[in-house]
């Protein structure tokens, strides 16, 4: 075989592989509770990483949020320092910031079940833009509103909300594939 053919061989190959071995994100269906034409009624502690938003965030004031920077799609992303899939979708997500803003997606990160709020922010910090929302369900209130846990059990993680400016349910997403985050504009 000469090298030419050989080339065209190996390219053949390589993306044959990226094709088989590429996943999509895993969409999973929306709860009963997320099912709305807007989310329950919530609350969680926030902060920006510069401090300026430093504040409990609500179904109400979050949507007023959006519309004044103008944001057309909100995303809650729960991770928790301990997850390892949360640390790469995070990685993601940050890779594509410029991206997310472009096409006026706010990101909100949402922390769960931990409560040191200097760990998780310097957690964060290593991972992901200043300027994203660090939300803290302590308790899990958020996340048993919405029907992603219930009496207190453990949510799985990765866990991904997406929803238009009116805080619509738009998709509720699992593991997190090639397409993350593209996958929310």
């Amino acid at each position: 075989m000469d090298t030419a053919m050989r080339r065209i061989t190996y390219v053949f190959i390589l993306l044959s592989a990226l094709v088989v071995f590429a996943k999509p994100t895993e969409k999973l269906p929306l709860t009963k509770e997320l099912q709305a034409e807007e989310l329950p009624w919530f609350a969680f502690d926030a902060k920006d990483g510069d401090g300026t938003y430093d504040r409990v965030i609500n179904r109400d004031n979050l949507k007023e949020f959006a519309k004044q920077k103008k944001y057309r799609k909100i995303v809650l992303s729960f991770y928790a320092t301990w997850c390892i899939p949360c640390r790469e979708g995070l990685v993601r997500m940050s890779k594509k910031a410029a991206e997310l803003e472009k096409n006026g997606v706010l990101i909100v990160l949402v922390n769960v079940g931990e409560d040191d709020y200097g760990k998780i922010s310097r957690w964060v910090s290593g991972y992901v833009k200043d300027e994203w929302l660090l939300g803290f369900d302590r308790f899990n209130n958020l996340t048993g509103n919405f029907g992603l846990s219930k009496n207190g059990d453990e949510m799985p993680l990765p866990r991904t909300l997406l929803l238009n400016q009116n805080l619509r349910p738009l998709m509720l997403i699992g593991q997190e594939g090639d397409d993350f985050p593209q996958i929310f504009y």
